[in-house]
């Protein structure tokens, strides 16, 4: 019986340590999902401010969007927890490895998405043209040294 009682509880501690790890495996999975998804929503409102600029206005609606890709990016700063390097994820370990680096050109983001609201609220075009391009140059700068070329 008491056999019994021994091996019912180092199945039972086994069981709950696979649980456990399954549990980890998900939460990476879903912090990688949301990182995705967080860079779809900020390519979309790309998208949309260069569909602003295409048709030649007006820029007011571009404040909208500079303001989603602010808020995108702050959140897309914390969504790299150490262990989310693992699974269907294209961030590089420099991430990790340079998190200063990595924070810096966040911020860089940030604050060139503040100058696109600037710019987009004062109904000059070419100011919207110009912060735009200096905001998609802030984002191939992470991409260059941050995110693996798609294959």
């Amino acid at each position: 019986m008491r056999k019994t009682l021994v091996l019912a509880m180092i199945g039972a501690l086994a069981a709950g340590a696979m649980v456990g790890g399954a549990t980890v495996a998900l939460a990476q999975a879903d912090i990688i999902k949301e990182r995705q998804e967080n860079r779809k929503q900020a390519g979309a409102a790309m998208r949309a401010i260069k569909g602003i600029i295409d048709a030649k206005g007006p820029t007011a609606g571009a404040v909208e969007q500079a303001a989603k890709l602010k808020t995108l990016e702050v959140a897309f700063g914390n969504m790299f927890p150490a262990g989310s390097d693992k699974g269907e994820t294209k961030a590089l370990p420099t991430i990790w490895s340079d998190s200063a680096g990595f924070k810096a050109a966040g911020a860089a983001s940030i604050a060139a998405y503040d100058k696109l609201a600037v710019a987009a609220g004062s109904g000059d075009m070419a100011a919207l043209t110009a912060a735009f391009g200096d905001a998609g140059k802030t984002c191939g700068a992470c991409h260059d040294k941050y995110r693996a070329k798609a294959n």
